[in-house]
């Protein structure tokens, strides 16, 4: 701007090439604009089209056929939505010759091309199965599969299909069956991450894998209407044929049989209704991250230690009367070994110390904790210092908490960490109440909470404090707004902690 040499400009035509192909679709093209240097850099770089459906379904048909039909490839990435009764355009597309040599495909929920509106989505009767041709065609060069919203071909239609480059595969509320699903892993020899998100089809997951460092998983919730829906998507509500599908699942069983490089094992809770879940690591040997732990998960076995919900009756007081509930927790019932690997753990429905000292005996090399607890936190027990827990005398460093709102039970409860972490460096509160942040209060209120916090027996003298504020309510513990954008953390063998993507992303930071 102020009339400086181009030093971009004089990059090499490759160089330029990956620099658009890395951009958004829309500002890919418009570099175009910047000078005639630039005009043909788009045409002859890879193709990268991530484009969502806009309001008008004929614009944006014709939006994404003139994309394939000006470039003239190769294509790297190919991300958006389908019109589910436009089977033609659904294959003039994954035909098209630019995708030659595809490395991304994501196939998103599209609408009815009758219908205006983005929210239109696919009716009992015109449900999308997946065409095999979006496999095999792109199948020797594909890297990362994601697919919302599709019933997977057939065990025999797919048998053959082979995937040598793959390395992540997301689906989200994709119908596959059993045998499908564990051919299809059978098929991947290099498959780094593993994401399924309220999946149907089949009762039982069994990972057998020398490669897969990454797994996320959150159940179908079996239980609404028919025993058989997802946890991110209202089937009854579009009338979707839930009725046909393969199998009604009323128990979940995952099994991660062998692991050898497994370090994130991400078990996602996307609704309260969350019914039978099981988990069984038998081989995991280097696992690193773990979470979120919830009652969801009626059984979690890592090893020699057994984790399950236990119900605890608790006394909570209101401003005029004080009423005893039942609250489900989950708990350690058996500790055969203690599992020394594990760095990073997230937490939910832990209301109470006694309950988080349950699980960082399990965990005594534990740097970073993330708490969650629906219904609010109790006060503090007493920690025992003739029985001291390892990860706080040696190793904990950071503790986030999720649903703060600096009542006294609540400051006591981040008191017992600030009080007895020794290495403690950070810890987070996430407040959700809107009257912590009107203007000309926030300040005095977050000086408030640190006077409170910093008692004279700190373990630590160097301990800071983070609140991050959140309009909405209780949110579990997880990274996004979809589960499918965890994928891309726990992918991302830079991202050592995808739990903290999930705290500070789309929150107001306040002053500390």
């Amino acid at each position: 701007m102020d009339g400086g040499e181009d030093l971009i400009s004089v990059l090499p035509d490759g160089v330029l090439g990956e620099i658009v192909t890395r951009l958004p679709t829309a500002d890919a093209v418009r570099v175009q604009v910047l000078s005639t240097r630039w005009r043909h850099i788009w045409r002859s770089s890879p193709l990268n089209l991530d484009l969502r459906s806009s309001n008008s379904y004929n614009d944006y048909k014709r939006l994404v056929s003139g994309i394939l039909a000006a470039h003239p490839g190769p294509g790297r990435r190919l991300k958006v939505d389908w019109p589910y009764d436009d089977g033609e355009s659904y294959n003039r597309w994954l035909q098209c010759p630019v995708l030659i040599g595809l490395q991304e495909l994501g196939i998103e929920a599209g609408y009815s091309s009758g219908l205006e509106d983005t929210r239109a989505l696919p009716r009992r009767d015109n449900t999308r199965v997946l065409p095999e041709r979006a496999l095999f065609q792109f199948a020797p060069t594909l890297r990362l599969l994601k697919i919302g919203y599709h019933t997977f071909p057939s065990a025999g239609a797919v048998a053959a299909l082979r995937l040598p480059h793959l390395e992540l595969i997301s689906f989200c509320c994709v119908d596959i069956s059993e045998d499908t699903l564990h051919g299809l892993l059978a098929g991947c020899p290099v498959l780094r991450t593993l994401v399924l998100d309220g999946c149907t089809g089949f009762a039982t997951v069994r990972i057998n894998s020398p490669t897969i460092t990454s797994f996320a998983i959150s159940p179908a919730d079996s239980s609404t209407t028919n025993d058989y829906a997802s946890y991110c998507f209202d089937y009854e509500f579009y009338g979707l044929d839930y009725e046909n599908m393969r199998v009604r699942v009323t128990t979940w069983q995952v099994i991660i049989e062998d692991a050898p490089l497994l370090e994130k094992l991400v078990p996602c809770r996307r609704a309260a209704t969350a019914e039978s879940f099981q988990l069984l690591v038998l081989s995991a040997p280097r696992l690193r991250v773990l979470g979120s732990l919830s009652y969801s998960i009626s059984k979690l076995v890592i090893g020699g230690t057994v984790f399950q919900p236990t119900i605890r009756r608790v006394n909570r007081v209101r401003p005029d009367d004080v009423i005893m509930e039942k609250r489900l927790l989950m708990q350690a019932v058996v500790l055969a070994t203690t599992l020394r690997t594990v760095k990073i753990l997230a937490l939910e429905d832990a209301d109470s110390i006694d309950v988080v000292s349950n699980y960082l005996k399990c965990f005594p090399c534990l740097e970073k904790l993330y708490i969650s607890a629906s219904q609010g936190y109790r006060s503090a027990a007493s920690y025992d210092k003739q029985n001291p827990i390892e990860c706080l005398e040696h190793h904990l460093k950071m503790v986030a908490i999720d649903g703060y709102d600096g009542i006294r039970p609540h400051v006591k409860f981040a008191q017992f960490f600030v009080r007895n972490a020794r290495l403690l460096e950070l810890m987070k509160f996430r407040v959700f109440r809107n009257y912590h942040c009107e203007p000309g209060t926030t300040k005095e209120w977050i000086e408030d909470q640190e006077r409170q916090l910093q008692v004279r027996s700190m373990a630590s003298r160097h301990v800071k404090f983070h609140f991050v504020h959140d309009a909405r309510d209780y949110q579990d513990v997880y990274c996004g707004e979809d589960i499918s954008d965890l994928s891309e953390h726990i992918h991302d063998s830079s991202g050592d902690d995808p739990f903290d993507q999930w705290f500070e992303s789309e929150k107001e930071a306040l002053a500390c």
